[in-house]
């Protein structure tokens, strides 16, 4: 399972895909810089998580780093005129819809886990303060002290514990105490 902190780092930097296709919109010549430079920081990310998907990237950037020397794919059609910015323009288009989904496809399942956990969480914390077991955040305690508290009354009452270690299960330890972190601080925020 990824960690909650490199997922959102590898979803920020596919949210930015779309700063890449506003200068193929644009028809701007540094559209395919832009999306190699994309690919590079995705690759990192994804390599720093250790998630596979990262040699498919790496693999979609060769095929730039080729097309940019002169290399065309036999799969490329192009209607009209065959120039060379024409045909470099959607290989890079090409190449960047693929390294998107991939990726997409890649983080689907850590996505919806997380997601399933985040919900947990949610229920955890608003049953454990219905019951008055969750530590007020006054307590004097550091803020990640405090957040221990709140796991540890939590998974030690007899209805809520099972909760707590489906959570730990889907997520892990600290990425249930983000989690805790997060839903405590929505309850704050809105109430």
């Amino acid at each position: 399972m990824i960690h909650i902190t490199s997922l959102e780092e590898i979803e920020s930097v596919l949210l930015r895909a779309d700063e890449t296709v506003d200068y193929f919109e644009r028809r701007d010549p540094r559209f395919m810089d832009m999306t190699k430079s994309w690919l590079v920081e995705i690759e990192k990310a994804l390599t720093n998580s250790r998630l596979p998907v990262a040699a498919e990237v790496a693999g979609l950037r060769a095929l730039l780093i080729s097309a940019e020397r002169g290399s065309v794919p036999e799969w490329l059609q192009i209607t009209g005129a065959r120039t060379a910015r024409k045909v470099k323009s959607a290989i890079t288009a090409e190449v960047l819809r693929r390294a998107a989904v991939a990726v997409n496809d890649s983080l689907k399942g850590s996505v919806s886990t997380v997601l399933e956990a985040e919900k947990l969480a949610r229920q955890l914390l608003a049953a454990g303060r219905r019951k008055s077991i969750v530590p007020a955040e006054t307590a004097g305690l550091p803020h990640e002290a405090w957040l221990k508290a709140v796991y540890k009354s939590i998974s030690d009452d007899p209805e809520l514990g099972a909760g707590t270690a489906h959570l730990t299960g889907l997520v892990g330890f600290y990425d249930a105490l983000i989690l805790l972190d997060r839903a405590s601080s929505a309850v704050s925020e809105s109430g």
